[in-house]
């Protein structure tokens, strides 16, 4: 027999397993059912807030944040292409700068060497003008000169036929 400080009565061993298997079951179904539970609370939780006025708002922000990003995005683009044509254009710019500086210097270099032509065909011009003004005085002499002998030719030349004239003359004279 069993000792009295039992407090159940004893059961025989194929039934008690039976209850154990039950209680596990039991407890495990019920917890199943609790975490379930959790979760389809946490579930409902979680669409109240995710349909929440406050997500909807940010999901707009969120959006507008996307469109003004890709606006912006699509800005900087057009920016680097104009930038990349107005570095081009500026380089097409500087090449013809040069190109009219190259022409320029040139233009400036062929009108000195024109001034400097000037000038010594200038002195040239003096030197012929002082020449033209030499000959002009010698030709004045000359022209003296000659009408000087020619009034002394034609004195000579008169003095000669008045001598001439008085000799044929004078046997006339002498005659009568």
């Amino acid at each position: 027999m069993a000792p009295t400080f039992y407090h159940h009565l004893p059961v025989p061993m194929e039934k008690e397993q039976g209850l154990d298997n039950r209680r596990r079951w039991l407890v495990a179904a019920a917890l199943a059912v609790l975490i379930q539970a959790v979760l389809v609370i946490l579930l409902i939780i979680f669409a109240l807030r995710a349909n929440s006025e406050a997500c909807w708002d940010g999901l707009r922000m969120q959006e507008e944040c996307h469109n003004t990003t890709h606006l912006l995005q699509h800005q900087l683009t057009r920016a680097q292409d104009n930038l990349v044509q107005a570095e081009a254009q500026a380089g097409t710019c500087n090449q013809t700068v040069v190109t009219l500086q190259d022409s320029l210097e040139k233009k400036a270099s062929q009108v000195q060497e024109q001034q400097a032509q000037i000038q010594e065909q200038q002195a040239h011009i003096q030197e012929l003008e002082s020449r033209v003004e030499k000959l002009n005085q010698e030709l004045e002499k000359l022209r003296a000169t000659e009408e000087a002998s020619s009034t002394l030719q034609q004195n000579s030349a008169r003095s000669v036929v008045v001598s001439s004239l008085l000799m044929l003359a004078m046997p006339l004279f002498l005659l009568f």
